[in-house]
């Protein structure tokens, strides 16, 4: 009776977090709607820059996946004390801003980015994380990274722990926060 009552509180609790992060994404996603128009003004260059990282990194991904990357560079920006714009152009931080050995790649490298249909979604989440609005960190666990599974079959690096266990080095994985679409978050 009690593993029952265990299993049911789980279940419970995903559901009342699955309908948690659909509201957050339906209001966001209304939010931009309802403000489209702003989608045609020009862009100040921090938010081009968070917009193409929205774009490189999740595109694919939906409105959600775009959230949820925007939800990271935003707490890394809080973490670092750094404007979004430059926790994205920080060298080995976004895998769509690197152009190998440390270097950032330049802006007209990404241009072919704006034809994505996301494009317009990437605009108003970069404009609100610019102008500072809080967007909801619960929807990734308060995460401070992530990888892709369609670039890496394996995880990165810092995605394992090393332990020293009488003298020898164990690797044990870390278990990611959240898992959205092809994306894994982790709190580091």
């Amino acid at each position: 009776m009690k593993d029952t009552l265990k299993e049911v509180g789980s279940i419970f609790a995903e559901v009342i977090t699955a309908i948690v992060i659909i509201v957050l994404i339906t209001h966001a996603a209304l939010f931009a709607f309802s403000y489209g128009v702003l989608a045609d003004e020009a862009l100040t260059p921090d938010e081009r820059v968070v917009a193409l990282t929205l774009l490189g990194e999740a595109r694919g991904e939906g409105d959600g996946g775009m959230y949820a990357v925007g939800c990271v560079i935003q707490k890394r920006a809080a973490e670092r004390n750094l404007t979004p714009a430059k926790v994205c152009l920080q060298p080995y931080q976004f895998s769509v801003w690197n152009a190998g050995k440390g270097k950032v790649k330049k802006e007209r490298e990404l241009w072919h980015l704006w034809e994505s249909k996301s494009a317009p979604y990437a605009r108003e989440l970069a404009r609100y994380l610019c102008k500072g609005y809080r967007f909801a960190q619960d929807y990734t666990g308060s995460a401070n990274h992530y990888y892709s599974h369609k670039i890496r079959k394996q995880p990165p690096y810092w995605a394992f722990k090393i332990e020293d266990k009488n003298g020898k080095k164990i690797k044990r994985s870390i278990k990611p926060v959240r898992v959205i679409g092809n994306h894994s978050f982790y709190k580091l």
